[in-house]
């Protein structure tokens, strides 16, 4: 197997690109009146979702939202993950069965996509009317989920996306 370049993301990219999501964003009419924030990956998106939700607020309002856990590539949707992903969601229930609200997705890095299709399947099954919006700053071409808005495409094949502020992960390979 070819080994891959690391595709390093240093502070000042990550914030330039965070920032062009939430402009993204803003232009498409997003705010803190019609939308939340779902920042999928926590341990790798918490900036992202904190930086858009505070972006879109309006007339003195920080765009709701709220974090969710979701398995790393060795991992599998187990019972662990499935009961904190409904308890999660059941606790911002008000917010997704809002018809006048989207659910906007952010993530740092989607690679495989596996968890942006869950994710997202899950939520329609649980409230059909929900209108989604998915995000990346980073997307691999490979990925068999593809976002609504990216700010940056990848070779995952070729290249090893990895943030300035990663520390050494077992499950990764």
């Amino acid at each position: 197997m070819l080994k891959r370049k690391e595709f390093h993301i240093g502070p000042i990219t990550e914030q330039e690109r965070i920032h062009e999501l939430a402009v993204k964003l803003h232009d498409a009419g997003y705010n803190a009146d019609n939308a939340v924030i779902i920042t999928v990956s926590s341990e790798y998106s918490a900036y992202v979702g904190q930086y858009v939700r505070h972006y879109l607020s309006s007339s003195g309002e920080v765009t709701p939202g709220f974090a969710i856990d979701v398995p790393y590539p060795d991992e599998t949707w187990d019972y662990n993950y499935q009961y904190q992903l409904d308890v999660t969601l059941k606790l911002f229930e008000s917010f997704l069965e809002d018809k006048d609200r989207t659910a906007i997705l952010v993530e740092a890095g989607v690679i495989r996509g596996g968890n942006y299709t869950y994710v997202v399947n899950d939520l329609k099954n649980k409230y059909p009317d929900i209108k989604i919006v998915t995000c990346a700053l980073f997307e691999n071409i490979h990925s068999k989920f593809k976002s609504n808005f990216v700010c940056d495409y990848y070779n995952d094949e070729v290249q090893d996306l990895t943030f300035w502020w990663e520390k050494y992960n077992k499950h990764w390979r």
